[in-house]
C-alpha cells in the first residue's frame, strides 16, 4: 500500500472512531472540586441492613485528573453460622430515566472478602446497576434491571476478579432491589486488582435486549422475553460497591472491604 493509501486508511479509521464516540457524550469526568449535585444523588444504600457497615466513602480524589472514589468496610454478625448479610453503597444519576446507554471506566483497587469454615461463601465487588422498565406498571415489584458487576467470591484467588453482565428482575419493593432473580447473564472476562477498564451498557429496546461491552472486546447481547411497556417503579441507575458477608460464630468475624475508582462517564445524547 502506498503512502496515500495508508493515510486514507488512517483517516477512515479516525472517522469511524469519531462516529462511534459521537453516540455518547461526556456526562462527568469528576474533575470538579465537589460531586455535582445537579448530576448525582445518593444511591439506595442497603441490601439488607446498614448495621453491618462501619466505614464508607463517596468522594472525589486526585489532583488534576480526579476520580470518583466509592469504598466501604462491612462486618458479619457472629451469632450463628447460617445466612449472610449484604450492604451496598453508591452514587446515582439525578435523572436516571434519561439514561438508556452509558459507558464508564472503573478500577477496583481493593476487594477483600472472608468467610469461615462453617459458612465460607461471601462476595464483594463494584459496578453499575440500572432499572430500565417494568412489564406491568404496577409499581417497583417486577422492575427489570441491567447490571455490570466486577468482584470475587471469598473462595476465589486473592486479587482475581470476575466481570459479569446480567439482566435481573426485582422481586420486592425496596429501592435497592434486595430480592432479585436473574433472567440472563454472561461473564465478560476476568481481571486482576487495580486495572482500569471501560464498560458500556446499552438498552436496545427495539430488539428487546441489552448490549454489554468490556474495553474493545466483543459486544455481548442479552435478550429478555418480558414486556418493556412501562417505566420502572424506581427509576434508579447507579454506581456502587457492595459486600455480602456470611454469618459466622467464629472469630475474627468475616468482613468485606471494597474500594473502587469510577471515571469518564458518557451517556446517550
Amino acid at each position: 500500500m502506498g503512502r496515500t493509501g495508508m493515510w486514507m486508511l488512517v483517516l477512515l479509521t479516525l472517522a469511524l472512531s469519531k462516529a462511534s464516540q459521537g453516540q455518547l457524550v461526556l456526562y462527568d469526568n469528576f474533575n470538579s472540586k465537589h460531586i455535582d449535585p445537579s448530576k448525582w444523588v445518593g444511591a439506595a444504600t442497603s441490601l439488607s441492613s446498614d448495621a453491618n457497615r462501619r466505614e464508607v466513602a463517596v468522594q472525589l480524589v486526585g489532583e488534576k485528573n480526579r476520580q470518583l472514589l466509592i469504598a466501604e468496610n462491612i462486618y458479619s454478625a457472629n451469632t450463628g453460622n447460617t445466612g449472610s448479610a449484604g450492604d451496598g453503597f453508591g452514587l446515582a444519576f439525578a435523572s436516571p430515566e434519561k439514561v438508556t446507554a452509558l459507558s464508564f471506566t472503573l478500577a477496583v483497587n481493593k476487594d477483600a472478602i472472608s468467610g469461615c469454615a462453617a459458612n465460607p461463601i461471601g462476595w464483594a465487588g463494584a459496578g453499575f446497576f440500572g432499572r430500565y422498565f417494568n412489564p406491568t406498571g404496577d409499581g417497583p415489584i417486577g422492575d427489570i434491571a441491567a447490571s455490570v458487576s466486577i468482584g470475587r467470591l471469598s473462595t476465589d484467588s486473592l486479587g482475581s476478579l470476575t466481570v459479569n453482565a446480567a439482566i435481573v428482575r426485582c422481586n420486592d419493593n425496596t429501592p435497592s432491589c434486595d430480592d432479585q432473580s436473574t433472567l440472563s447473564s454472561q461473564i465478560l472476562g476476568y481481571l486482576q486488582l487495580g486495572g482500569n477498564n471501560t464498560y458500556s451498557v446499552t438498552w436496545d429496546r427495539t430488539n428487546h435486549q441489552f448490549i454489554f461491552q468490556m474495553n474493545n472486546g466483543s459486544q455481548v447481547s442479552l435478550a429478555y422475553a418480558v414486556s418493556d411497556a412501562y417505566q420502572p417503579g424506581f427509576p434508579d441507575k447507579s454506581f456502587w460497591v457492595s459486600g455480602n458477608v456470611p454469618h459466622c460464630s467464629a472469630k475474627p468475624r468475616p468482613s468485606a472491604s471494597v474500594e473502587a475508582l469510577f471515571d469518564d462517564v458518557y451517556v446517550n445524547r
